[in-house]
């Protein structure tokens, strides 16, 4: 049976999940009760959450994925992130496919060049900058009002360096918590790059986070070395599967 969760710390056996830290992140954003983000548990021990149209699941012992294939449509999700595995039961058509890579270790020596949260206006211009045929920024507003809102909350974070006076590498974690932090992107001006700046604020990232352990989101093919070289390793595969016909 899948029942609304309405308590804050139901949501704490998944903090250290690179799914469910997802999840807690944005209650901590958004809050429990409000229309932006809801969350749910099913048996007990499967956990799913609709932020805006988004949807996670963190599938539990004994998951019944009947009931949920026929949730998802009246909670309103357009998209669904879960892991592999649990992708196969829901016969859905995946969109996006990669692996969760996680890291553990010390932490690297603060960069003095860091620039803390710039200005989301300046990173959202980054990323037009650094859009490619497999990479589309995303819409301003979106963007611009979900960073702000999570960076006055505290679960996310983003450093950047500067030079000539324009912002020219960035790195992001929009997700978390007590014990995990979820990096969601890199970026660095063409004209910039193969310089080791990538790679270096990543680094400065970081060293400003306290949680002991750091997750990415790899998509396929994508990237490996890169996220290796800075001691990430691949954890599990994901996949987000179209929820709309």
């Amino acid at each position: 049976m899948i029942r609304l969760i309405q308590d804050e710390t139901e949501l704490l056996p998944w903090a250290g999940d690179p799914i469910g830290a997802r999840a807690c992140a944005a209650a901590a954003a958004y809050g429990i009760g409000g229309h932006a983000a809801q969350f749910w548990r099913q048996n007990g021990d499967t956990l799913l959450c609709r932020v805006d149209d988004a949807m996670l699941l963190c599938a539990g012992s004994d998951p019944d994925w009947n009931e949920l294939e026929s949730f998802f449509p009246m909670a309103g999700g357009r998209v669904l992130l879960c892991r592999a595995g649990d992708a196969s039961h829901l016969h859905k058509p995946e969109s996006v496919t990669g692996q969760v890579m996680l890291r553990h270790g010390t932490t690297p020596e603060q960069d003095a060049e860091a620039e803390e949260n710039p200005s989301p206006r300046e990173l959202h211009a980054l990323l037009v900058r650094c859009e490619t045929e497999t990479f589309h920024a995303p819409e301003f507003e979106p963007f611009y009002l979900d960073l702000s809102h999570r960076t006055r909350h505290g679960t996310a974070l983003s450093v950047a360096f500067r030079r000539d006076g324009k912002l020219t590498a960035a790195a992001f974690c929009t997700a978390r918590t007590d014990r995990l932090a979820i990096l969601s992107g890199v970026a660095v001006l063409p004209e910039y790059r193969r310089q080791g700046l990538g790679r270096r604020v990543v680094h400065a990232l970081l060293a400003k986070l306290s949680q002991p352990a750091q997750c990415v989101y790899r998509a396929q093919g994508e990237h490996k070395q890169f996220y290796e070289h800075l001691g990430f390793l691949d954890a599990f595969a994901f996949a987000e599967l179209a929820l709309e016909p």
